[in-house]
This record gives C-alpha cells, sequence and structure tokens, in this order.
C-alpha cells in the first residue's frame, strides 16, 4: 500500500464517529470492536454492537473478530482468512490498514445490493473516499505505517537514509518512535510499581502465615508436655 491508498484509508476511518480515542491505528482496532462500529456506522441493522465488548486477551480479541466474521461479514459475501485475523490481533504492521481496505471495498459492494438498509450506502462511501477533511489517523500516520514507508529526510546522506529505510524510520517517524517508547516505558514503570505493591501483600501473608504457624506449633507442644 503507497502513501496516497494509506491517506484515503486513514481520512475514511477519520470520517466515521467511534467510540475510543485515535492513537495508535493497529492496537485501536486489535479487539474488533472499532471495525464492528464502522459497519454499524453505515449498516446499523446489520451489528449487534453489544456482541463486541472491548478486549485485551488474545482469547477475547480473537472471539470479536470470529463473530464479527461469521454474523457480519459472512453476510456481507466475504470473510477474513486467519491468518489475517492472527495478523490484526497480533498488531502487525499494515494489517489493519488492509483489512480497512476490503472493510471499504465491501461495505460499497453491499450497499449497491441493499441501498435501503444503509445510513450513507454506496454513495456517503464514494464521498469519503474523496476530498475530505484530515482527521487524527490522517493527521499522524501510526508506527506501522511509518515502518512501511520510509521516508528520506532532505541533506540526509546516502548511507544514513538507508540505515534509517531499513529501520522504518525516516522524518517524523524518529519522533514517533520515541514518544511511542516513551509511552511503553512510562507503562512498563506503572507495571512494575503495581507488581512491587503485589510482592509486599504478599510477604505479608507470608509472614503472617509463618506467625500462625510458630503459634500453632507452640500449642502443639504445650499439648506433647
Amino acid at each position: 500500500m503507497d502513501d496516497e491508498e494509506l491517506q484515503r484509508i486513514y481520512t475514511w476511518v477519520d470520517e466515521v464517529p467511534l467510540t475510543r480515542p485515535k492513537r495508535n491505528i493497529a492496537r485501536d482496532f486489535a479487539d474488533g470492536v472499532l471495525t464492528a462500529e464502522i459497519v454499524h456506522h453505515y449498516f446499523p441493522r446489520l451489528v449487534e454492537i453489544h456482541n463486541y465488548p472491548a478486549a485485551n486477551s488474545y482469547a477475547q480479541k480473537m472471539y470479536n473478530w470470529s463473530t464479527l466474521n461469521t454474523k457480519v461479514f459472512k453476510k456481507m459475501g466475504w470473510q477474513l482468512r486467519q491468518e489475517e485475523l492472527d495478523a490484526i490481533v497480533n498488531c502487525q504492521p499494515l494489517a489493519v490498514e488492509k483489512m480497512l481496505r476490503q472493510v471499504q471495498t465491501r461495505l460499497a459492494k453491499f450497499g449497491q445490493r441493499k441501498p435501503d438498509g444503509a445510513v450513507e450506502g454506496e454513495a456517503g462511501l464514494q464521498q469519503h473516499r474523496g476530498s475530505v477533511p484530515v482527521g487524527e489517523y490522517s493527521r499522524v500516520m501510526p508506527r506501522s505505517a511509518l515502518a512501511a514507508q520510509p521516508r528520506r529526510l532532505p541533506g540526509q546522506p546516502e548511507a544514513a537514509a538507508a540505515s534509517l529505510a531499513q529501520m522504518g524510520l525516516g522524518g517524523s517517524g524518529v519522533q514517533e518512535l520515541l514518544a511511542e517508547k516513551d509511552h511503553n516505558i512510562q507503562e512498563l514503570r506503572e507495571t512494575i510499581d503495581i507488581l512491587e505493591i503485589k510482592i509486599q501483600k504478599l510477604e505479608q501473608l507470608v509472614r503472617l502465615k509463618d506467625s500462625k504457624i510458630a503459634t500453632l506449633q507452640g500449642k502443639l507442644q504445650q499439648y506433647e508436655v
């Protein structure tokens, strides 16, 4: 997928009102909830949103996608393959974008077959493919797109540009990567703090149990005497 095609996907998604803040498209769409919301936006009767709870575990994410695949996509005349689902759930680069391209195309075809059941139908989809206001995903490309679409900075030496291209970095990609790493570090620190608190509580429980065992042993010795 080239830059122009990615930008069309991002601007199309930005035009759909979603219930989740837009941060990283690969993670945001990993559990299938936002994809269900997009389909529901165009065909409300086709998707029951309550069937798609937010998920963090692989099993629950895959359950959401399996439900979407069998109850919604199948009615539209297509289904995602298992390897595609795995790639989306595991946040592989461009997996979500490729899926969204299929969803956009299939929604347009489904709208032609059932124009009365759509909110916007084919006309709305065609409008979103054209010139639309820039939204959040389209304003800042996610890391997955940056990794797949490296750019050369003006004045970069050939060797440096090649090195950055191999790493999937260039231009604003460096800042994007650093910001995401800072966010990941902060999340890890919070996790460590939580684990340390749990360890302290477990140590307290161990000491309490040791104390009870010592008391019981003392009573047992008294009975033996």
